[in-house]
């Protein structure tokens, strides 16, 4: 096998990964949310493993983001006609 450069290898990498995002776009839509938190959730669980302090260091931006997203499901529920408590 011939030797990359990294500037070659970055470009493959940036490639495979417009290439994979494309892809997620196309099949997001025909997801069911249940299949769409699960990989949600999977992928949480990956990037923890990689690294393992990052709980911790994200703490904070992870809790706003919690935040946001009740918000945001609360008002999705209104919308629909379920009423939300706490």
């Amino acid at each position: 096998m011939a030797q990359m450069t990294v500037k070659e290898w970055a470009a493959e990498y940036k490639r495979i990964n417009e290439a994979e995002l494309e892809d997620q776009k196309r099949r997001l839509p025909l997801l069911s949310p249940q299949d769409s938190v699960r990989r949600y959730l999977a992928l949480c669980e990956f990037l923890v493993k990689l690294s393992p302090d990052a709980r911790e260091a994200f703490a904070e931006e992870r809790r706003q983001h919690y935040l946001d997203q009740e918000a945001a499901l609360r008002k999705a529920a209104l919308r629909f006609g379920y009423v939300v408590s706490i």
